[in-house]
Formats: C-alpha cells, structure tokens, sequence
C-alpha cells in the first residue's frame, strides 16, 4: 500500500510541474519515522531554491496515515511558488529582513490552485474525496 502511495504521489508531482510549466524540480519524500508532537510545530515540506529540490511529508504528523491528495497539491502548489515569487531582502525598521512569505507570493499560490483546479486530471482531487485502493 506504502509503495503505491509513494508512487502516485510522485506521479501526481509530474503532473502539477507539468500543468504549471516548470521545469527541472526533483521531489523527494521526508522521512519520519515516529508519531511527533503536534503542539509544537512541525515541518511539512521545504524547498532548496537552488536545486530546486521539494521534499514533502506525505503521511499525517499523529498517526502517520497518509494526506489527502488535496492537502499534498496545496502544499506542493505553495512550494512551487516560492520559486515562481523568490524571496527578496527588504530594509524594515532599521533592519534587513527576508520577505519569503508576502502578499504577492500568497496570490501566486491562489493562482496555482486554480490552475490545478482547472485541470483535468488534477482537478477532481479538489471536487470531491478520493480513496486510494491498491
């Protein structure tokens, strides 16, 4: 079952670069072991702008059941923006800052799940829940 999730998770990352023209990104799956303390916060995915590297935690942080197909296309939709919108240094109050998350980078998200909504294939995660069956 693992296996196969794996699998179609990498193929649903081929299909969302595809539907949103970019090119050269390579996914890797993060890999935890055991159950985490959701009090605090957690990492769900990151991003290397350089090798444009994406690593997304597929599985749920308390019982490690694996995520929707909806939430890991949010997520990857997110990703995938910040090297459509790069982060950039700003000077604030005296001080140099790094804006990685700003207004405009959250509107091109918006704009890369609309993108995924409108496509056919990736588009009917979002209208209603799929099972994965093996």
């Amino acid at each position: 079952m693992i296996n196969f999730y794996h699998n179609k998770i990498k193929e649903i990352f081929n299909k969302a670069c595809k539907c949103l023209k970019v090119t050269g990104f390579s996914f890797r799956v993060m890999n935890r072991q055991a159950p985490i303390n959701t009090a605090r916060n957690f990492k769900v995915a990151y991003t290397n702008l350089k090798t444009k590297l994406i690593a997304i935690d597929i599985f749920t942080p308390k019982k490690r059941q694996p995520k929707s197909i909806n939430s890991i296309l949010r997520i990857l939709a997110h990703e995938i923006a910040h090297h459509q919108k790069k982060p950039f240094r700003q000077l604030y109050r005296g001080h140099f800052i790094t804006r990685s998350h700003y207004p405009g980078f959250y509107r091109q998200v918006n704009k890369n799940i609309a993108k995924f909504k409108q496509d056919r294939e990736l588009g009917k995660y979002f209208t209603q829940k799929t099972v994965l069956s093996s």
